[in-house]
């Protein structure tokens, strides 16, 4: 994917998702000028406001082999075949699951507990 398909990509989700570049920009916690710019023609987003913009849009950015879902005929190399695979998903499992309490429930939290040289 090229740094413009990309940039088309993030605009057709804003305008699927009927989003104007105000609320792009409040969401991301962006100025309305850097998104301007960066969705523009000549956008070249630095890595931060591209990362900004792709979460405000509900999207997740991810990495993948070249020729990742090409065709068989386009491999060069007959016997590879690329496979997905959902990391994100399980770590965002993980971050949603509640976190166990520091101390045994019932029991109050210890204070100081590092004893202290005179």
């Amino acid at each position: 994917m090229t740094k413009q398909e990309l940039i088309a990509a993030l605009i057709a989700r804003r305008e699927a998702a009927g989003l104007s570049g105000a609320e792009i920009a409040q969401r991301s916690g962006l100025t309305e000028r850097s998104v301007r710019n960066a969705l523009g023609p000549q956008g070249n987003p630095q890595m931060s406001s591209l990362l900004a913009l792709v979460d405000a849009l509900g999207l997740e950015l991810q990495l993948a082999p070249k020729g990742f879902g090409a065709s068989a005929s386009l491999d060069t190399d007959a016997g590879y075949r690329p496979f997905a695979t959902r990391v994100g998903t399980a770590v965002a499992a993980v971050a949603q699951s509640p976190a166990p309490p520091p101390y045994p429930p019932g029991e109050p939290a210890r204070r100081g507990s590092r004893r202290r040289s005179p």
